[in-house]
């Protein structure tokens, strides 16, 4: 009985020398730090004074593999506010992860929050996972720190009248890798809120993926046509456009319409076909869209009746009339004034 005892003594301590010669072949798994930072200048509604996310499942996905895998979460959870300035990030998420080059990254919006003429509403999500390719690939070398930065471009739509509010938050995103530089010069601890409105690299990001739609419009109670010119670097998507009289919601160019009640709703498919919606269904939009490239113009017709929406009554378009024609898709905002004919 001693004899056997010994024995698989043995064969154990053989087995363990030959797993450890094993794992010292291979070497250690290497790994570093990666931080997902997050910034997101909307356009809302006006009458919009906050608007805050709730977010979790934070994933970054390695280069190389298909999009169905090589997902990893990089640990981060909490709120981000939709009104922050310009060029101002919060670190979402940060951990340890495997050295590697990541390519994407994707995390929840589990909820929104609105701050309306004082009231606070919960928005509908329409967009719940947000996904976002990075335009440079982020570098995780083993024992060192890497971060990237995901551009959320949102939307926050009201979509019924401005005493009874029903908003519906959209959102599309791009990413880029912060350069080993600046990354070293900024805080990167979970949550920490830096300003990259003076780095370089972000100026260049920004103008490399935005874009500079210029719009003009015709328009009669049987007609609508819009006029686009993009000089910007990125190609547009023109996924809604909204026809609001003035006299109904005047608002400043950097906002939508306080509510899209007595507005006219047009969906825009990516054949540039134009379809007049309701505001619901024009909510649930950055499905398709009308593309104009970097440099390039395009105009989108539309002919039939142009009804505005209202909870009280269906009203047609009045010659002689102002009306706001905005175009929105999940990177453009453009509007212009026209006088009904």
């Amino acid at each position: 009985m001693k004899k056997t005892y010994v024995a698989a003594i043995a064969i154990a301590a053989a087995f363990g020398l030959v797993l450890a010669a094993v794992v010292a072949l291979q070497g250690p798994t290497s790994s570093g730090q990666l931080s997902v930072m997050g910034t997101d200048p909307p356009v809302t509604s006006a009458g919009v004074s906050s608007a805050t996310a709730s977010y979790s499942s934070v994933y970054a996905h390695q280069a190389g593999s298909g999009m169905a895998s090589g997902w990893t979460q990089v640990s981060g959870s909490g709120t981000i506010d939709l009104m922050a300035s310009q060029g101002t990030a919060k670190t979402l998420a940060t951990s340890q992860v495997s050295a590697a080059s990541y390519d994407a990254f994707r995390f929840n919006i589990d909820s929104v929050e609105v701050v309306y003429q004082g009231q606070t509403y919960a928005a509908t999500v329409a967009s719940s996972t947000v996904s976002a390719t990075s335009q440079s690939q982020v570098q995780v070398s083993s024992g060192s720190s890497a971060a990237a930065v995901i551009d959320l471009r949102t939307f926050v739509v009201n979509t019924a009248t401005t005493s009874n509010p029903q908003f519906v938050f959209t959102a599309s995103a791009e990413a880029t890798s912060v350069p080993p530089q600046a990354a070293s010069t900024i805080s990167l601890s979970l949550g920490a809120v830096v300003d990259l409105s003076g780095q370089a690299w972000w100026s260049a990001f920004v103008s490399q993926t935005s874009t500079n739609l210029n719009v003009a419009a015709t328009l009669s109670s049987s007609s609508m046509a819009l006029q686009m010119q993009n000089s910007g670097s990125a190609s547009a998507q023109v996924q809604e456009i909204i026809i609001t009289p003035i006299s109904a919601s005047a608002y400043a160019t950097s906002s939508l319409p306080a509510s899209l009640d007595n507005s006219a709703v047009f969906a825009v498919s990516g054949s540039g076909a134009v379809q007049q919606s309701s505001a619901i269904q024009a909510s649930s939009m950055f499905n398709s869209g009308a593309t104009v490239t970097s440099g390039s113009s395009s105009t989108l017709n539309y002919s039939g009746d142009v009804v505005a929406n209202s909870n009280l009554q269906s009203s047609g378009i009045v010659a002689g009339q102002e009306y706001i024609v905005t175009a929105i898709g999940a990177n453009t905002y453009a509007s212009t004034t026209v006088v009904a004919t």
